[in-house]
């Protein structure tokens, strides 16, 4: 099988894997365990880190793809996937800083001696933790669709 394949099979497992995390920190979330939500939110980042640094020594060794014999199609699915993943990242540092300014609040304690959230504060982390993980879906919705094109082209 040709190695780069391989990764690009393995960053697939790794997104569906990151989504199912994120998913369930949403669950979480929405019931109250903000501990049970923390710890999942927390390994999907770490798969994140873990995937661009996998992503750099993929580069360095391996190479980058030769899109010149990809389908305008195919580069248009990559590209999108693209545009989801940077939507992933950016909802994820925007909910990342909201979130460093709720650590001492009761939502997060459940102490009822600690200072309420800020309502705005709250809502920010929601919109974006929520607009992160939809770009985690459709970015791994459309990763199967250029995995699929690279097997093709075998």
């Amino acid at each position: 099988m040709d190695p780069k394949l391989l990764f690009w099979t393995a960053a697939l497992i790794n997104l569906a894997v990151l989504c199912g995390f994120a998913l369930s920190g949403v669950r979480f979330a929405r019931r109250g365990e903000i501990a049970r939500h923390r710890r999942a939110m927390k390994v999907a980042s770490w798969m994140i880190i873990a995937f661009l640094g996998a992503y750099v020594l993929k580069v360095v060794l391996l190479g980058r793809e030769d899109q010149s014999v990809w389908t305008l199609f195919d580069v248009w699915v990559l590209r999108i996937h693209e545009l989801f993943v940077a939507v992933m990242l950016s909802g994820g540092t925007v909910a990342w800083l909201q979130v460093k300014k709720l650590v001492g609040t009761r939502l997060v304690t459940h102490d009822p001696n600690d200072p309420m959230p800020d309502p705005k504060v709250v809502r920010r982390h929601r919109i974006a933790g929520r607009t992160a993980v939809t770009g985690a879906v459709f970015a791994f919705l459309l990763a199967i669709g250029v995995l699929a094109g690279m097997f093709a082209r075998l």
